[in-house]
């Protein structure tokens, strides 16, 4: 298994490139600030499914494989910059939720959230290049390799659950703030404008 040192390195730089902001993590903040912790949970669960295909893509040697491949490392990138950029036009256009009782009223389903998450999660290239070429770095091929696939997994999916829920915290905070219509829209627009934004910036990142 890993020593000390080197479970005390992998966990530092996981810490650090979770709590980046990205994403996943601003679609968390969304989230919880839109539909409140209890439907955010549903986006973190999702993301942290598309995490947990990344590993296994690790595992199995296929996420090297499209770091490599530059046309399947370009096109996957397009397509997480695609979607950014479309959800955030969505949400631009959204109409403001109508008071009911006090409360917003949000349409989007639990379900809804989870797939969108998995979505977000598995084509971001930033995750693909850290499950491809950070996470084996530290598994050693002359051990066994399932326990220490198993015990980097659950590092990560519990540090990346701990941003995650941080980040939708946040956000669930402004709750009250939106249910005056114009909050809401204000809201809506600059949060449309991050993940339009995210998704340039993503599709001008060079490979």
């Amino acid at each position: 298994m890993l020593s000390f040192d080197q479970l005390l390195l992998f966990f530092t730089l996981t810490c650090f490139l979770s709590a980046s902001p990205g994403p996943v993590m601003l679609s968390c903040m969304t989230n919880g600030g839109h539909y409140g912790m209890g439907k955010a949970f549903y986006g973190m669960a999702g993301a942290s499914l598309g995490n947990l295909l990344l590993v296994g893509l690790s595992a199995v040697g296929l996420g090297i494989l499209l770091t490599e491949a530059e046309g399947v490392f370009t096109l996957i990138k397009w397509l997480g910059a695609g979607y950014l950029i479309v959800m955030g036009v969505q949400l631009w256009m959204k109409p403001v939720g109508k008071s009911l009782n006090g409360e917003m009223r949000f349409t989007s389903s639990a379900q809804k959230l989870f797939w969108q998450s998995v979505g977000i999660a598995v084509s971001n290239p930033k995750a693909i290049i850290y499950f491809s070429a950070l996470f084996p770095q530290f598994i050693n091929p002359e051990q066994a390799l399932l326990p220490q696939f198993a015990l980097l997994t659950v590092i990560f999916l519990s540090l990346d659950l701990v941003w995650m829920t941080i980040y939708a915290k946040s956000g669930s905070y402004i709750v009250s703030w939106l249910k005056s219509p114009g909050h809401h829209r204000l809201f809506n627009r600059l949060s449309a404008s991050a993940l339009i934004a995210a998704g340039m910036l993503l599709g001008l990142t060079k490979n």
